[in-house]
């Protein structure tokens, strides 16, 4: 994947933190691999993840409303650590992400160095961890693989968009990363649909909605 194949493993180390408002006003923090450091490794082309387009959510939504289909939102639980790291990745853990770690495993003691004084760690990444350059494009293609696995097409217009014909009434997936919406005329496709997402990704968080309450 990398521009020179010869280069050194691509490393990111896990000292930044997002924080953001939720819809219900709290705050939700968490420590990602900042992978700015993988900027110079990697075409754009290779970073890069399809987002669904606010004209296309907005044409599913009157479609949903027209339709009265039954409505579900689901959430991926950490989607990016489904995903596998295709290409060679280390993560340095520094100061007290050190201890902590090996808190949670001693078997990464005897890798623990020191740099400048500070405590050090080294790990290879297995999975895609959110903040490094490629972990959302390699999120997109398994889920958007498992689509048409399922037997879904994903739409020429917007590639984020995933329809399929069940009981001759059109099925629609309308995704942004880890954040879906379900739609279909019959709730209890609605609910197979979710069933059969979460034996590949395991629990969701889901809501389901009137589509009619989207004129209210």
């Amino acid at each position: 994947m990398r521009k020179n194949q010869h280069q050194l493993p691509s490393i990111c180390h896990n000292r930044f933190k997002v924080l953001e408002y939720k819809q219900d006003g709290r705050i939700k923090g968490r420590t990602v691999a900042d992978g700015s450091l993988q900027k110079d490794m990697y075409e754009k082309s290779q970073m890069a993840s399809p987002t669904i387009s606010t004209d296309a959510l907005l044409i599913s939504l009157i479609v949903d409303a027209h339709e009265q289909r039954d409505v579900a939102v689901a959430d991926v639980v950490a989607a990016y650590l489904k995903a596998d790291m295709t290409d060679y990745t280390l993560l340095k853990f520094m100061g007290e992400s050190v201890d902590i770690m090996c808190k949670m495993n001693s078997k990464y003691e005897e890798y623990v160095t020191m740099e400048s004084g500070e405590k050090v760690l080294y790990v290879q990444l297995l999975k895609a961890l959110y903040g490094c350059m490629v972990s959302a494009l390699l999120w997109y293609e398994l889920f958007s693989g498992h689509m048409k696995e399922m037997g879904f097409e994903i739409n020429p217009y917007d590639s984020c968009i995933a329809n399929k014909l069940i009981n001759r009434k059109q099925c629609t997936i309308a995704w942004y990363v880890d954040d879906m919406k379900i739609s279909h005329v019959n709730k209890d496709v609605v609910t197979q649909i979710i069933q059969e997402l979460e034996k590949k990704f395991e629990k969701m968080s889901v809501t389901r909605v009137v589509s009619t309450s989207f004129w209210e």
